[in-house]
């Protein structure tokens, strides 16, 4: 719920700065429009990063989730006003299948994050349990 209220006050301010935060900057949310698909491979997650640095994107998988950290900060300075602005993102998405974490791949191109996540390949397909009704 808390989401999609600071979407829509992103929206309905679009391009102002968040007064609710300190010093006019940003408030720490999420807008990176995450994705998760299944491919023959495995799982491929997109996300879309705009203005953010490679070196700035923390990527990890640990327990059979991928988290998306980054932060970026501008500095502006005139002869009147100085401004600080922060962005900080942070995203968590559970895989729903094992992977071969030492075989993950990553690249970084034009704002959009592309993760690969090579699927574990098991001899049964994993059906689930068989539940009897009575």
């Amino acid at each position: 719920m808390e989401r999609m209220m600071e979407r829509m006050y992103r929206a309905m301010w679009d391009g102002q700065p968040d007064l609710t935060a300190p010093f006019g900057g940003e408030s720490e949310h999420s807008d990176i429009n995450l994705s998760l698909d299944a491919d023959d491979d495995g799982y491929v997650v997109l996300a879309d990063m705009p203005g953010f640095e490679k070196e700035e994107i923390d990527l990890r998988y640990e327990d059979g989730s991928l988290s998306v950290e980054a932060s970026h900060e501008t500095n502006e300075e005139s002869d009147t006003v100085a401004r600080h602005y922060t962005r900080h993102v942070y995203e968590r998405i559970h895989v729903p299948g094992e992977v071969l974490e030492e075989e993950i791949t990553a690249s970084y191109h034009n704002g959009v994050l592309e993760v690969h996540l090579p699927a574990l390949e098991t001899d049964e397909p994993d059906d689930g349990t068989r539940i009897d009704i009575d």
